[in-house]
Parts: C-alpha cells; structure tokens; sequence
C-alpha cells in the first residue's frame, strides 16, 4: 500500500465527508453507492494515536448494532460523523467493532436500556458512520461522544470526540486538540457533518 502524508490522509477524508453529507443524508443511498467518494487511506506513520479518555458514563457490551443513535431520546441538532479506524503500522483496520454512547441533549445519560447507545463494525476498508444528535454538556465536561474501539484480537480503546465550536474546552480536564473532530461541509441544514479517525498503536 502506498505511504503518503496525514494531511493528504486528512484532505482525501475530507472529500468523502462532504460527498456523504450531501448525498446519504439528504438522499439516504444505501453505503455501497458512496463508494465513489472514498480515497484510499494509506497507513499513517507521521501522526500520534488516538489517546485515550475515560468514559465518563459505563460501557454497556450488549449495546445493540445500529448506525444511528437518534431514537426516542434523540432530539436536537442532527450530527453525523465518518471515518477510519487506521493501525500506524497495518494500515486500515476492517472488522473492529466500534462503540459509541453520548448524553442526550440536555445532558443527562440514559439510566436504563440503550437509548443514544449502540455498536457497529467497521467494513473492508476500515470506515465507520454515525448518525446522531449533538449531545449536551454533562457536569465538568465538554459535550462530546464517548467511542469504545476494539479491533479484532487486540485490547480496547476508550476515548472521546469533541466538538470544535464547543467554548467549554478549557473546563473538561480530558480535551486535548487531538480529539476533535474535523467539520465538513455540504451538509442539509439542521445537520453538522465531522470527520474523525481512531489511529491506533496497532
């Protein structure tokens, strides 16, 4: 597989996000006709990995598969977020299996059941895709979603994505830059589109 620098990585992600923020959510084509707007993401040898945060609300493995979170408790802002999950050393990973959980929109975790909850597995070529709502602040954090990626055969990362225009940064002693997702454009109002990919020690 060909090498190539994290910002051409970025800038090939980038193309795909807005291409998926135009055409599935406005037009809800099934994921084998977005194939056209993938580039090739080599692996990424001149970026750091993802850290890790702690969750801040319990993993729960029996999280239903499920690309969209926005259910019965889904209200607010629509989000969608794509990307890789990309070893530094192996390239894209495909079949590991990605968890997200959130607080709802005023920024309270579901008690019980799996509201704003579930798990998907990343396909041939490592993608994942999330359609949800943009959570609330919850109690000494920034909003953001909690992930759980666990490749096949290796130890589980937990970490979260922030959101870029979020001025709570300074008080979520969690946040780093690194862990915010990139904005994408050519989303239908009422929808923000970001970008992120897990990089793992792997």
């Amino acid at each position: 597989m060909p090498r190539a620098s994290r910002r051409q990585a970025l800038a090939h992600g980038l193309a795909w996000m807005a291409g998926i923020g135009a055409v599935r959510v406005v037009h809800g084509r099934s994921q084998r006709g977005l194939d056209q707007f993938l580039a090739p993401v080599p692996p990424c040898k001149d970026d750091k990995v993802t850290p890790a945060v702690s969750p801040d609300a319990a993993y729960r493995p029996e999280a239903p598969a499920r690309t969209s979170l926005a259910g019965p408790r889904g209200a607010g802002e629509r989000v969608v977020v794509a990307g890789y999950v990309i070893g530094v050393k192996c390239g894209r990973i495909k079949g590991a299996r990605v968890d997200f959980w959130q607080a709802d929109a005023s920024g309270a975790y579901p008690k019980t059941g799996f509201d704003l909850r579930g798990h998907q597995i990343t396909d041939a070529e490592g993608r994942y895709r999330l359609e949800t709502v943009r959570p609330g602040a919850t109690p000494g954090r920034a909003r953001h979603l909690v992930a759980r990626v666990e490749p096949p055969g290796q130890p589980a990362l937990t970490t979260a994505l922030y959101f870029p225009d979020d001025p709570d940064h300074d008080r979520d002693r969690f946040f780093t830059p690194s862990l915010l997702m990139r904005p994408v454009g050519g989303a239908p109002p009422g929808t923000s589109a970001y970008a992120f990919d897990f990089i793992l020690d792997l």
